[in-house]
This record gives C-alpha cells, structure tokens and sequence, in this order.
C-alpha cells in the first residue's frame, strides 16, 4: 500500500511539473496552417508574421487583394534529419477576384527553426 502511495504522490509531482511547465511553441504544421488563416482573412501582417524577412517581399498587399483563399488542407509533413527543417504540402484554392476563376494547386513551403526555437516559413 505504502508502494502505491508513493506511486500516485510521484505522478501527481510528475504532472504538476508538465503543467507548469515553459509554453511549447506551435509545430511547422500550426505556423503554415495560421499563415494560410491570415492571408485567407487578408490579415496581411499577421500572415507576414509567420515568414522570414526574406519572403515579405514576395507578397504585396495589391497582388494578394487581386485573390481570395477559398479552401486550403495541409497534406504532407517531411521532416530534415535533425528536425530543424520541415517541409510542409499543401493544397490552396484560390479565386482571381477580377475572372471569378479558381484555380486548385498542390504547392509546398519551407519552414525552418529560428534561433528562438520558432518554426518560421522561408520558402514558398
């Protein structure tokens, strides 16, 4: 009985040190999905938020009001060998606004560790 005891008193210490643990930050899968989130609402700097300052260049704020996100899904996760890089599928519908066409792609983004351990996009 005293076994048991000492059991349950070392796993409730256990969880209580997980639960006041640091903040995990968001895994590549998260960041790519929030990115896709911001640029479907045309939150254009949260979306930006989630790139390396490489790629905000890529994106002007004209050509993505040109657009509208109608769907998206992530698809596929590969990881590097030491987990510090991360590619991630996905498939985008888009909508020229000015045509009304769409246009279905399976597509692919970067996404590295920064120094702060955040996953940040720095290809798309």
């Amino acid at each position: 009985m005293f076994r048991i005891g000492i059991a349950l008193i070392s796993l409730a210490v256990f969880v209580l040190i997980l639960s006041c643990g640091a903040e995990v930050p968001p895994g590549p899968e998260i960041i790519a999905e929030r990115m896709l989130e911001a640029a479907q609402a045309g939150e254009y700097d949260r979306m930006r938020s989630y790139m390396s300052t490489e790629m905000h260049a890529q994106f002007n704020d004209a050509m993505l009001d040109e657009i509208e996100i109608v769907s998206f899904s992530i698809d596929e996760i590969d990881y590097s060998r030491d987990s510090t890089e991360a590619e991630i599928e996905y498939t985008i519908t888009v909508r020229e606004i000015a045509s009304g066409e769409t246009d279905t792609d399976d597509d692919d983004m970067d996404l590295e560790l920064n120094s702060n351990g955040e996953w940040i996009i720095i290809d798309m």
